[in-house]
C-alpha cells in the first residue's frame, strides 16, 4: 500500500491506495492543521484509523507528500523520520522536477498541490484542462495538454467566505454550506438563514460559472475540458453546467503516481 498525504491550508488528508493493475482508493482520513500537533500526536491517531479501517499500517510500502504549509510538514516529516522507514517522496522537497512546464513568472511560487493536479491530469489523460479545486481557496488552474501549468486564477474558499461572513457581522449566524437544487424556491431568501445560503451557494455558482466563461473567451483555452476536484466539489455538481469531470481525489492520485513512477 501506499499512503498518500496531501497537506491543505485546513486540513490534511491521509489516504490509502493499492497499486496492482491499477490505483485504487481503500480509504482516507482528514484532520485539522495544528501547528502544535508532533509526530508523537500523529502516530496514535493514525494508528486509531489504521484500526478502525482494518488495515495493517505496517503494509504501508511508500509515501508520497505535498504540502502548501511548512510548519505541518515539519511535522509529518517528523512523524515519517520517526515511526516509518519506506521510501518517501515529497513534491519541491526531494522531487524537483515534476517532468512539466511551469508557465508563470516565478515557478517556485506554484503549490505543490497545484502542480501535482496539473502532473495528475496529464497522466489520467484529461488534459489540457481547466482544474477547479474547491479547497481553503478555490482555485482555477490551467493546464496544457503536456501537463504544462499556466496559471490560472484564486479566489476565497466557499468555507472561508461563510466564516469572514459571520465573524464581520454583529447579527448574521454561523450556517453550514448545503447545496441548493431548485434555483427558483431558493434564489430570494424569506429569512436571514435562506438569504446567506442563497448568497453563498448561488454567488459562487456565478463566479465559478462566470469566469469559466471568461476563461474559455479566450480562443486557446475554448475547448479546454473543465475538471473540479476538493472536498466540495460534488455540493456544486447538479448545478455546475460547466463541469465536464469531478476527479475528487485528484491530488492525491498524482501523489501516487508521482511515487510510482520516481520510487526509486
Amino acid at each position: 500500500m501506499i499512503l498518500a498525504i496531501d497537506c491543505g491550508n485546513t486540513n490534511t488528508v491521509f489516504a490509502l491506495y493499492t497499486v496492482n493493475n491499477q490505483i485504487n482508493q481503500l480509504t482516507s482520513w482528514r484532520i485539522n492543521n495544528d501547528s502544535k500537533r508532533t509526530a508523537d500526536l500523529y502516530y496514535p491517531w493514525l494508528l486509531k484509523m489504521f484500526e478502525i479501517s482494518k488495515f495493517d499500517i505496517t503494509s504501508i510500502k511508500g509515501i508520497s507528500i505535498a504540502s502548501v504549509v511548512p510548519e505541518t510538514l515539519v511535522n509529518i516529516k517528523s512523524l515519517i523520520k520517526k515511526y516509518f522507514n519506506v521510501n518517501t517522496l515529497i513534491v519541491n522537497e526531494n522531487i524537483l522536477d515534476l517532468g512539466i512546464k511551469v508557465n508563470i513568472d516565478n515557478p517556485k511560487e506554484a503549490g505543490a498541490d497545484r502542480l501535482v493536479n496539473s502532473y495528475a491530469a496529464e497522466k489520467l489523460k484529461i488534459s489540457p484542462a481547466i482544474i477547479i479545486d474547491f479547497g481553503t481557496a478555490t482555485t482555477f488552474d490551467i493546464v496544457g495538454k503536456d501537463g504544462s501549468y499556466n496559471g490560472g486564477i484564486i479566489a476565497p474558499g466557499v468555507n472561508l467566505s461563510l466564516e469572514s461572513l459571520y465573524l464581520a457581522t454583529a447579527n448574521l449566524p454561523k450556517i453550514s454550506l448545503r447545496p441548493l437544487i431548485d434555483k427558483n424556491s431558493t434564489l430570494i431568501g424569506k429569512n436571514t438563514i435562506s438569504a446567506m445560503e442563497s448568497g453563498i451557494f448561488w454567488g459562487y455558482v456565478s463566479m465559478i460559472e462566470g469566469l469559466i466563461e471568461k476563461i474559455k473567451s479566450v480562443n486557446k483555452f475554448s475547448d479546454y475540458k473543465v475538471v473540479a476536484t476538493g472536498g466540495l466539489s460534488n455540493l456544486f455538481k447538479k448545478s455546475l453546467k460547466s463541469i465536464d469531470v469531478i476527479v475528487d481525489d485528484l491530488t492525491l492520485i498524482g501523489l501516487v503516481k508521482l511515487y510510482l513512477n520516481n520510487k526509486n
